[in-house]
């Protein structure tokens, strides 16, 4: 049985990815179960508990919150590769809670590789894994990252600051490594680069569908969408940093940020 398993990192086109997983899941239904969050509320129970590990390091609930998942993982997979999507199985971004890199990924995911092994265990002819990771050259994401942080009332470091401090955690080799040592035999570690992917028809989502090997006739019919959750706007986040600074109470700072969203990007449009 084929498992994909597109495990992180976020803001490398994983919103984009899935909306894509979710639209095509209909016409690809012959050939493969998918698994987002918005698709299966019931992957909450390993995300969830990747997040808390992030943060708490307890691992007892995070063995209960993988084991929670695969069980209910539907028995009737025979013929069809089992997909599933979700940045947050590498845990809580960096920037957040006061990580400073994805190093809880090394955990994560092995509990996440031992509980589809063992709820899969009578398959016939075993399991064959891949988690799929997409990466972002180091600039650009730590821009996009210190956006994502700065929607956050706690965020006080502007970009500059931000990228500076957590440089390291855009060493995406220093985590993928000890990963695969982890692993060992029990699952491959896979990469795609978001400068590659935004180039092809598809989007992000044709990782996935190169892993799959989901065929070219059937890639041809199914539709493109526009990628999500861009970062448009060229120095707002500091904007935001400076609202997170002036202690607005935490309704009127996001009305606020999302005024400014609004205007900014409906004067991005006339400039198009």
């Amino acid at each position: 049985m084929r498992i994909v398993l597109h495990a992180g990192f976020h803001k490398t086109g994983t919103t984009s990815l899935q909306a894509a997983l979710a639209e095509h899941r209909d016409a690809l239904a012959d050939f493969a179960h998918i698994e987002t969050l918005k698709l299966t509320p019931g992957l909450s129970a390993a995300t969830g508990a990747a997040r808390a590990f992030s943060r708490d390091q307890k691992l007892d609930a995070l063995q209960a919150g993988m084991k929670a998942w695969a069980d209910g993982l539907d028995d009737d997979l025979a013929g069809k590769v089992l997909v599933v999507s979700s940045e947050d199985f590498a845990g809580h971004m960096p920037g957040r809670f006061g990580l400073t890199d994805y190093r809880a990924a090394t955990a994560t995911l092995p509990a996440a590789v031992s509980a589809l092994e063992a709820r899969f265990a009578a398959i016939k002819g075993g399991l064959d894994i891949t988690l799929l990771f997409t990466l972002r050259a180091p600039e650009a994401w730590l821009k996009s990252l210190h956006w994502q942080v700065a929607l956050h009332p706690d965020l006080t470091l502007k970009q500059k600051q931000f990228c500076l401090r957590y440089a390291g955690a855009a060493d995406f080799a220093a985590v993928l490594g000890p990963l695969e040592m982890a692993l060992g035999s029990r699952a491959r570690v896979a990469v795609a680069h978001l400068e590659d992917l935004g180039q092809r028809r598809l989007g992000p989502v044709e990782a996935i569908y190169d892993l799959v090997a989901v065929p070219a006739d059937r890639r041809a019919s199914l539709p493109a969408l526009a990628l999500h959750n861009r970062q448009s706007v060229d120095g707002l986040a500091d904007q935001f940093v400076r609202l997170n600074r002036a202690g607005l109470p935490h309704d009127e700072l996001r009305r606020a940020k999302s005024s400014m969203v609004r205007v900014m990007r409906a004067l991005d449009s006339e400039d198009d």
